[in-house]
Formats: C-alpha cells, structure tokens, sequence
C-alpha cells in the first residue's frame, strides 16, 4: 500500500472561497426531516453541512435528487445521539466506514464523518475520523466532489471547485497520478462525470487522459462489480459515445473485458438508433460483442446480473434475424413465442433486441401485443387421447407445429381433435 496521496502532494491549506447560495432549489431542501436533523447537531455542536451531488447540482441550478451529508460527528457519537433522541437508525453496514443512516419524517439521512485516508493501495484506503473539512476535501477525487455546503447556504470550496463545474471542467484535486494510483477506479469516476458536466462536442484534457492510459492498468486490481457499477452509469449517462472513444483509446477496454477489434461507428450509430427508446444499456453495448465468447468474457470479468447478460446473448444472436422489405412481425411472433416456452420473462428480454432493430413501427405493435400461449397441456392430452410416456410428449411437438401453422389461432379442442385424427 502507498502513503496517502494528500501527503505525498504536500497539499497547503488555504482559506477556501465562499460562494453564497439563496435559490429556491436550496430553500426547498430544508424539508422538516432535514430540521430536525440540523438542530440534534447543532444541539450536541457537531458540524453538519450538505456534500456531493446536491452540491453540485445547486450550484448549476437543479433541484437534488439525493442529499449527502458530512459531519464532524464520529459514527458512535452520531449513534448514541439517535438512539437517545429514539430515531431510527438503517443501514447498519456503513457504520464501519463511517457512514449513519437515520430516518426522520419518512425521510433517511446518510451522514458520514469526515476521514483523511492514511494508507491506500489502489483499491480501498484505510482511513482515520477528522474534524478537518479541508483534509476531508482534499481526499476527494475531483474538484466538483471536493464542495461543501453549510446549512447557512456558503458553499465551501478549498480547490476552485465552484469554476470548475461553471465552466463544465472536470479536474482531479491535487496531482491526477497520485490521485489514480490511491483508487484506480478513479478512471472510471472521471469518465461518469465528464458525461454529467460536459457538453457536446466537448474536449478532454490531454494530460489527464495521458495520466489515465499511463495508469490503466491499476484497474486490473479493481474487483469487477465495482467497475461494472461505474461503467453502467457511464452507459447510462451523457456523452456515451464520445466517451467510449476515450476509454478505448486509453486502453480500458481490456480492463472492462470488452473486446479490442471493435466498430466504434457501428456503435455510434446502434446507440443513437435506440436512445430515443430508452433501452437497456446492455442492447447497445451489445453492438461491439460479435460473438457468445465475447459476451461471456466481458461477464467474467465485470459480473453483471443475469438479465443483462440475457440481453445482451438474445441481440448477439438474433439481430441478423431483420430482413428488409419483408413483413417481419409475422417473424417476430415466432420468435417471441418460442422464446417464452422457456423463459416468462423473455418479453422484456424481445423488446429490447425491436430497440436494437430500431423499426418503429414493430416496437409499436409489440409493445401492445399480448403473446399468444400454448393451449394444451399433457394432462389433457394422456386424458383425452389416452397416450403414455413418450407418445405423449410427441403429441405436444405434434401439436405445437400444428398450432403454429395456424397463426396461434387453434384451441385446445382444435388440437386434440388433430392429435386424434392423427
């Protein structure tokens, strides 16, 4: 493990810039919850002030979806203080890294105390609590996560992090090798916030992204379902496709289990054919995975659920299926009912490969199709036909053909009749 990163770049504590905040986004958070939670601080003479996302979505003048909060508070001090003030008290894994989670007037509050990472290694630090908001900023990974803002309304700022996020900047604190090599996932967290702060046709930095391919190669250490979780969110952000462009150019993509050889123009296009239909993430990713093989190296090496690898292996090998200038619903009927004798909820798995297709009219009509579904059982069938073993189940094949040819439309007495006959 290395020594922590603030002290290897000597970062000189500085009075931080003071922004003041009277927006209406920053009246509306001071919900009864957040009173409440304000005055047992202040009752005790803990700290608190808001940190993160909210921060930066004040500043550009969106209202917050999540409210993160920082305290000088240790955990058990925060701990006793609720117990005693009879709130209730959730997630009790988080206390172990620093983080209390209370829930007051059907709201929960995360609190976590300020730390100061002594010894980190690239993937996780061992940290120490502090009362220090600036050695807390300073541990952070970029400018526009290093804010904080009391309950005054003054936003915090030691590291210009305020005229990054005006000017769209994305920056790491302090020297970006050092701040890499202290938790390599960094890279990818530099990424998700380039797609939330920059605009289009935006340009990276080059030295950040020379310090980044200098330095991929940390992520090989990084357990996979943390990088999945960050990719995701890269996939599901803004900016996709030039952002996939310099994560493949960095060389990340060996690191994320995503095949070298790829068609980044195919994969512009795929995913500027589905966005407009809110798809998985997975079915346009599915675009640069050519093969099953492909598919399930990128699984083993970042561990995603099965859904999503059900997508992905349904578009890689039904997409040629597309024919143009025939009448493909009928085509699609078939598949989509062969699929769900397997699986109920292929449905969902179908709707994604019609985004995949990007036929608007198709989408359409399944999206209000209701599948037709195999009338007979095999207990009708040894009742009424008085079959046993095997002839049973050649029966059914019998009679699955049969219900096929006829578009779906046969009943189960239809079916019995042909069996009989037959």
């Amino acid at each position: 493990m290395m020594e922590c990163g603030v002290a290897k770049q000597k970062l000189i504590k500085k009075v931080p810039v003071i922004t003041r905040l009277d927006s209406p986004e920053y009246k509306n958070l001071f919900t009864k919850g957040l009173k409440y939670v304000m005055e047992l601080f202040k009752a005790e003479n803990h700290q608190l002030r808001i940190c993160g996302g909210a921060v930066r979505d004040l500043i550009l003048g969106k209202a917050p979806h999540d409210l993160d909060l920082a305290t000088t508070a240790t955990p058990d001090q925060m701990i006793n203080m609720f117990r005693k003030n009879d709130i209730r008290l959730i997630c009790e894994n988080g206390w172990s890294h620093g983080t209390v989670t209370c829930r007051v007037e059907e709201e929960n509050f995360e609190i976590t105390t300020l730390r100061i990472d002594k010894v980190t290694d690239g993937r996780r630090a061992i940290v120490e609590y502090t009362k220090d908001w600036f050695q807390d900023a300073s541990r952070r990974d970029l400018t526009c996560n290093s804010l904080f803002l009391t309950l005054d309304g003054d936003v915090i700022d030691y590291f210009n992090g305020v005229s990054d996020i005006k000017n769209r900047q994305v920056r790491f604190v302090g020297d970006p090798a050092l701040r890499i090599q202290e938790d390599y996932l960094r890279i990818l967290r530099y990424f998700r916030f380039f797609g939330r702060l920059k605009e289009e046709n935006a340009k990276p930095d080059e030295d950040t992204l020379a310090h980044i391919t200098k330095y991929a190669d940390g992520l090989s250490m990084v357990a996979g379902e943390r990088k999945w979780v960050e990719f995701v969110m890269i996939l599901n952000g803004k900016l996709v496709v030039p952002i996939m462009r310099m994560m493949y150019r960095c060389g990340l993509y060996k690191y994320l289990g995503l095949p070298e050889n790829v068609d980044l123009n195919y994969f512009e296009q795929i995913y500027k054919k589905t966005k407009h239909f809110s798809p998985n993430h997975m079915t346009f990713l599915a675009s640069i995975l050519k093969t099953k093989e492909d598919l399930d190296h990128l699984a083993k090496t970042v561990k995603f659920s099965k859904f999503e690898y059900n997508v992905a292996l349904f578009i890689v090998e039904n997409r040629t299926i597309h024919t143009p200038d025939i009448d493909m619903i009928p085509v699609y009927i078939d598949l989509i009912v062969e699929c769900l004798k397997r699986d109920k909820n292929m449905i969902t798995v179908f709707m994604e490969l019609l985004k995949y297709t990007g036929h608007v009219d198709v989408i359409d009509y399944f999206t209000h199709y209701k599948v037709p579904v195999f009338p007979l059982k095999g207990g009708i069938v040894k009742e009424h036909c008085g079959l046993k073993g095997k002839s049973i189940g050649q029966a059914m094949e019998f009679a699955q053909l049969k219900w096929k040819d006829s578009r779906y439309t046969l009943s189960s007495q239809d079916l019995i009749a042909i069996i009989e006959e037959n």
